[in-house]
């Protein structure tokens, strides 16, 4: 036990103090509170004081300015519907003769717009000109109220009555409830979980065969070798780029939770779907560390061994080829299930070792999962980690002191016999 506690230590001091763990760290913090703090400024960019300039106190502030042309009274009440269901715009009666100079005004001010009421077949139609299409006018919004206002001036003018036009014009309400725990938020989140979870598990697998392969190039294995057993080092390694890998994963998430909590507004939405993690709940958030521990375990066991078969740091990428091959085969194989609404394949990909830990995290977040399901793959997760760990500490052992050309697989076998 003393063995394992001088590696890891080593590793763990080893690892914080290198300029890439800090500064990814940094960057990645900066991100969270980055990304955090863009609903903010959508908001106050939405409710922001873009109005008339000398206004008078008490005065509705407008942040819009829309030219209303209709030369020939097509729709006679439209600006004062378009006023009433617009309160942070205005609108003003253009002047036929204007067109050009509205145009150019329009054309360097987003928050500008003209529209014009022609004739139609049927029914007028309408032409908006606008900056460009990230201008944010409402023009579907506006062409509805037109739309009924010519229609309900119509139908009054055909004799037809005030309630039989409100029929008329009314929409049919409808809501939509989920029987399953999917949601917009929950399912945005299951998959970042589901890309967190993948780069977590191979940047920090990719850390520990890193570090066996710098310590056997530096020759500080050999010191190691002569005071621990290869297995215990083996061990001591992984725990102390697990702990590490949990560290920053526990500072990145509790830097998510206070940006979050503080930066983002409340009543925030997009596309009008409210921001909700109540699919997030501390059983769903112990089984996602769960399922990350065990995957890194799993991976870091193998990434290990290809650490080992090197004596050159130049060699590692080309080492670490099988084991990066089985680690995106993988996840696009769980990522992939997650746009199938097939459940027998998701639940045949949730039992598979190397790739329960990325679709499960996805699954936990967005449907409920049978107990069942879950232990059975956490136990064979464990029991592919036991195999793998008892096949690994005996190449790794028979590979850590071997110097030279790099060893194939066949004969890390036929050193380990």
């Amino acid at each position: 036990m003393r063995d394992i506690l001088t590696v890891f230590k080593f590793t763990l001091k080893d690892n914080v103090r290198k300029k890439a763990f800090i500064i990814t760290t940094v960057l990645v913090l900066v991100l969270i509170f980055a990304a955090c703090s863009i609903p903010a400024i959508i908001s106050r960019g939405d409710s922001g004081d873009s109005g008339d300039v000398g206004a008078e106190p008490g005065d509705e502030k407008k942040n819009y300015t829309c030219y209303l042309l209709d030369q020939n009274s097509l729709v006679p009440g439209a600006l004062e519907a378009l006023s009433l269901a617009f309160s942070d715009v205005e609108f003003t009666k253009g002047e036929p003769n204007k067109i050009s100079q509205y145009k150019n005004i329009i054309e360097n001010d987003k928050s500008v717009a003209l529209l014009e009421i022609l004739e139609g077949e049927i029914m007028p139609s309408l032409r908006f000109t606008v900056t460009d299409f990230m201008s944010g006018t409402p023009t579907d919004a506006m062409a509805k109220v037109i739309e009924q206002v010519y229609v309900s001036d119509t139908l009054k003018k055909a004799g037809v009555s005030e309630q039989q036009t409100k029929l008329a014009l009314s929409d049919i309400t409808y809501t939509v409830v989920s029987a399953g725990k999917m949601d917009a938020t929950g399912y945005a989140l299951g998959v970042a979980l589901t890309l967190l979870m993948f780069f977590s598990i191979y940047y920090y697998g990719y850390g520990v065969s890193m570090s066996v392969a710098s310590e056997k190039t530096s020759r500080v294995m050999e010191t190691l070798i002569v005071s621990a057993k290869p297995s215990r080092i083996l061990l001591g390694k992984c725990l102390a780029m697990g702990t590490l890998g949990l560290l920053q994963l526990s500072v990145f998430i509790i830097a998510a939770a206070l940006g979050y909590t503080f930066l983002v507004p409340n009543d925030f939405t997009i596309s009008g779907v409210p921001l909700a993690l109540s699919s997030f709940t501390p059983i769903s958030a112990l089984l996602i560390l769960v399922y990350f521990l065990l995957g890194y375990s799993l991976y870091a066991m193998i990434n290990s061994v290809c650490g080992s078969t090197v004596s050159r740091i130049e060699d590692l990428q080309s080492a670490m080829m099988p084991s990066v091959l089985v680690s995106l085969i993988s996840f696009y194989s769980a990522y992939m299930v997650l746009f199938l609404p097939n459940q027998t394949i998701r639940r045949v990909i949730s039992y598979i070792p190397f790739t329960s830990s990325f679709i499960m995290p996805f699954r936990l977040l967005n449907e409920t999962v049978a107990a069942q399901d879950i232990v059975i793959s956490i136990v064979l997760l464990i029991v592919a980690i036991i195999v793998v760990s008892t096949v690994s500490v005996r190449l790794y052992s028979a590979s850590v002191m071997h110097y030279g050309q790099r060893l194939k697989i066949r004969d890390l076998f036929r050193l380990s016999k």
